[in-house]
């Protein structure tokens, strides 16, 4: 029996699916169509009632967490996770941009031979890819580098996918007795024991290219003392035969010690290439390094994704707007008891008792955005089209939407100012509308996200 989804129906009330792009151990993906943004994604499914382990699903949740905090342009931008709940059932879904293009696997069943020129580009863009998410904190080890997990668009954009192997690197993950996770003819040996180091994924990258240059599963290659013999098998040069062996040492400790080491040794025995250098810190590495970000983003060249989790009371801005609240309100309390209690009073006051009632739709309005700072999130997608806007406190949502192309100016503007505190919010212009959000930001996420998004409209507006 087919369990699959068919093709038209609606997932979430926002995916509507057109297809199946394939299936897994692990699941169905398929090809839908995000309804918010008019653009398609890619929205992989774990049936609870399917699973044969819970370590599946402990494997799939790891993922959907790892993705939600990557922000890399080989790396399809994360959307959206969820569940949903059916009478005799529980399905788990991960939503992501589309890598558009046909995996490697596909391109070399189809035929395809790939120069020398073009492998050391693969494996540069692979290897950048890796070294991003090696020095995270904590390192992320993708742990299932193959053919099929690397997408070629025509436009020869590189996409790392399927983070379903992924491993973060804490101390008590490096310890023998870990789940083997990996695929045949792809996984370094120390794999077999359930072990993964940074420069394990140098192995999986070795293999994928070798399976580029001969066709064949390199598992299926000879070996010697667990070392793959290669050489007779592909047509390459010496110096880039040599690096090869660099990825594909069995002992960890052999192999380049790191991506960095593999990425700098590749680009200056390349003709092609011009000699690697670190990229600086970005300032989403930055807002890291003095104190962290909650903010999750992802821009690539055609969607931009931004979620706001609430700020809490552990934000600045929102202690500020917790004491305008709480010294406008409690005076208005005081001020209304007494005019109440002392009726002589009032007659004095006869001329701000008609401006009472305006008064307390201040004080109730403050209160709502001191509720919606503690507890308020906000998703802004931006696509070519369209843009989406949602304002959400517990389960009470408020949409903003319009064409992209609409978009006139983003800018820092007044939100609202109390007893001299100053309250600044990234405000979108958009025809007659401005849409405001982000107010308890720090100075420094307000900016960083301007600049984002300006730079995202500025390049809709080049295409």
């Amino acid at each position: 029996m087919d369990n699959a989804q068919r093709t038209g129906s609606i997932i979430k009330a926002r995916y509507r699916i057109l297809g199946i792009l394939g299936r897994g151990g692990s699941g169905i993906t398929y090809k839908a169509e995000d309804s918010f943004t008019s653009r398609h994604v890619a929205v992989k499914e774990l049936s609870l009632k399917g699973l044969s382990n819970w370590k599946k699903l402990e494997l799939f949740e790891r993922e959907a967490k790892v993705l939600a905090s990557l922000n890399h342009p080989a790396i399809p931008d994360y959307i959206d996770y969820f569940q949903i709940d059916v009478e005799d059932n529980r399905f788990f879904y991960i939503v992501q941009e589309l890598a558009k293009g046909r995996s490697l696997e596909d391109w070399s069943a189809t035929g395809k031979r790939f120069s020398e020129a073009e492998i050391r580009r693969i494996a540069i863009e692979i290897l950048q890819a890796l070294q991003y998410l090696h020095e995270l904190n904590p390192p992320i080890i993708h742990r299932d580098i193959k053919p099929q997990n690397i997408i070629l668009g025509k436009d020869d954009r590189i996409f790392l996918v399927d983070f379903g192997a992924v491993q973060t690197v804490y101390r008590n993950t490096m310890a023998f007795g870990s789940t083997v996770v990996g695929s045949y003819g792809y996984m370094a040996p120390e794999q077999f024991r359930g072990q993964a180091f940074p420069n394990t994924d140098l192995y999986g990258l070795g293999t994928t290219l070798l399976n580029l240059l001969s066709h064949q599963n390199p598992g299926d290659l000879p070996q010697h003392r667990l070392k793959i013999d290669f050489r007779p098998y592909i047509k390459v040069s010496d110096e880039f035969a040599d690096w090869l062996e660099g990825l594909l040492e069995p002992l960890a400790e052999d192999r380049f010690d790191s991506v960095a080491t593999a990425l700098v040794d590749l680009t200056n025995h390349s003709p092609d290439q011009a000699p690697y250098s670190a990229p600086s810190p970005s300032l989403p590495q930055l807002l890291e390094r003095v104190g962290g970000s909650r903010v999750h983003l992802n821009r690539s060249r055609k969607h931009l994704s931004l979620k706001i989790p609430p700020a809490g009371l552990r934000r600045e801005e929102t202690l500020k707007i917790a004491q305008s609240n709480i010294s406008w309100n409690v005076f208005l309390l005081l001020f209304t008891f007494g005019l109440a209690w002392f009726p002589t009073i009032s007659l004095m006051f006869f001329p701000v008792l008609l401006l009472l009632p305006f008064f307390w739709v201040v004080g109730v309005n403050m209160s709502g955005v001191l509720l919606y700072a503690l507890l308020g999130s906000t998703s802004l997608e931006i696509g070519r089209n369209r843009f989406t806007l949602v304002r959400q406190i517990l389960f009470l949502k408020r949409i903003s939407t319009g064409r992209t192309e609409d978009i006139e100016e983003v800018e820092l503007s007044q939100f609202y100012n109390f007893n001299l505190h100053h309250f600044e919010a990234i405000t979108l212009q958009a025809g007659a509308k401005k849409i405001k959000f982000g107010m308890t930001l720090s100075t420094l996420e307000k900016e960083w996200l301007l600049s984002e998004i300006e730079t995202f409209i500025q390049e809709q507006e080049g295409c």
